[in-house]
This record gives C-alpha cells, structure tokens and sequence, in this order.
C-alpha cells in the first residue's frame, strides 16, 4: 500500500486556515466565559501591572451588600445584590486613585476610587435575587443606592452607573 501525496490547492489552504480558529479559539473561548470581572493596573503587589479575576463564585465569595432603589431606568425599586466597592477594591488591593469602568461594549467612564467609593457603589450580581443576564445589564452592573443617598440623584452618579460591566483598571 502506497500514500499518496499531492500538492494543496490554493482552496484546500485557505479552508485550512478558515478552519483553524474555530478549532483552537473554542477552548480559550471558554475559558475567557468563566471570567466574569477583570481587575487590572495597580492591584495586588503589583505597582502597575496588576491582575485579578473573578468568576460568579469568585465573586459571590466575597461579602455580599444589597439594597432596593429606584433608578433612572427602572420604573419600581429594584432590590441590587452583589459586592460593594469599598469590599472589591480591598480584595483585589487597589492602591489606585483612579479607574476606567470599562462595558462588554467597550463603553468606558472614568471615575475616582474615592467618588465610587464615598456613593456606596454596588458591583451587583443580582436584581430582584436572579442573576442578572447581559440583555438585563448584567452580568456586572455598578449601581448606587439613588433613593437612600439624594446626592447620587446627579448626572455625576448616573453616569458612572455602568451596565454589563466587564473590566476595571486602577491607575495612580
């Protein structure tokens, strides 16, 4: 029994490499779904190149904050569970005073870790106690208790309030 070689055709190449990131891309693909918050720049020990990430347990692990508000795009009060960002911030060791909140869209809003901080801002996991699904502006979405904190009813704050919320960087 002989093999038999023949030369590839100009189509057989290119269906090859057509072929071949769906092939590999998958694994990271869903390696990358686990990761649910990206925490990078000056966390941890790390002076600027710092990283932590969280999946759902990762994040349902560290102390849980809720509260029921009222917010510019929900008609009723809304009850919000998930981490506070003074609890956020101090696990992953934020030694940043400022952020770039970034969206699965690639939104960005910059903010001050104090300002986040001093609104009492929610990374909320959940609304109404069900985690919450991209079309509902989840998986993350930092919200502030608007109805305890009339200076949060402000611009300022609706505009940090960022939805599907997939990346924060800490920068000095």
């Amino acid at each position: 029994m002989f093999l038999e070689f023949r030369m590839l055709s100009r189509r057989d190449v290119v269906l090859a490499f057509a072929v071949l990131p769906f092939v590999f891309w998958r694994p990271l693909r869903a390696a990358a779904a686990d990761t649910m918050l990206r925490v990078i720049g000056m966390v941890g020990d790390d002076v600027e190149d710092g990283r932590v990430e969280y999946d759902a347990a990762a994040l349902d692990a560290l102390p849980q904050t809720r509260f029921a508000t009222t917010t510019p795009w929900h008609d009723t009060p809304v009850e919000f569970a998930g981490v506070s960002a003074r609890d956020l911030f101090q696990a992953v060791g934020a030694h940043g005073e400022n952020l770039q909140l970034i969206a699965l869209n690639d939104y960005v809003v910059e903010a001050k870790v104090s300002d986040i901080i001093a609104g009492d801002g929610l990374f909320a996991t959940r609304q109404n106690g069900v985690p919450m699904p991209v079309s509902d502006k989840g998986p993350i979405f930092l919200v502030f208790p608007f109805d305890q904190r009339p200076e949060t009813q402000h611009q300022a704050y609706y505009s940090r309030a960022v939805w599907q919320l997939a990346e924060i960087v800490v920068t000095p």
